[in-house]
């Protein structure tokens, strides 16, 4: 595996962790943006997500996950593989309707799990180190 680094991107005028992945689904990648979030457990992208790749995604694990209001939403889990960068991997993203934000997560279950995830706030970059 190797290192990625990334610019963070503007959204809504501020600069975020907004990183390109690609998900893999019945054999075809379709790239996508996604918000590295240290303090989500799960990742979760938007219903709308799972209905572009074709998807059923309600088949999935479903859990209950605490947004940032206090709420708990429904996720349904599958196990997808995704690149980053060169590297690929596989890991849980919850899917749901009720994602109250405009962007996907990139949560640490599983994600965290490959790379060390180190913030430059200063600089406005996220590095992405595998863990050997």
């Amino acid at each position: 595996m190797s290192s990625v680094k990334y610019e963070y991107k503007k959204s809504k005028q501020l600069k975020m962790p907004i990183i390109t992945v690609a998900i893999e689904f019945n054999k075809k990648w379709f790239p996508l943006e996604a918000y590295v979030d240290s303090g989500a457990t799960y990742s979760v992208f938007t219903a709308q997500i799972a209905d572009y790749i074709g998807l059923s995604y309600r088949e999935g694990l479903r859990k209950y996950v605490q947004v940032g209001n206090g709420a708990l939403i429904p996720i349904y889990l599958h196990d997808l593989q995704i690149q980053v960068g060169k590297n690929r991997i596989t890991v849980p993203i919850g899917f749901s309707e009720k994602l109250g934000i405009n962007f996907n997560l990139i949560g640490r279950v599983g994600f965290f799990d490959y790379f060390k995830v180190c913030f430059d706030e200063k600089n406005y970059i996220i590095q992405l180190i595998p863990f050997k």
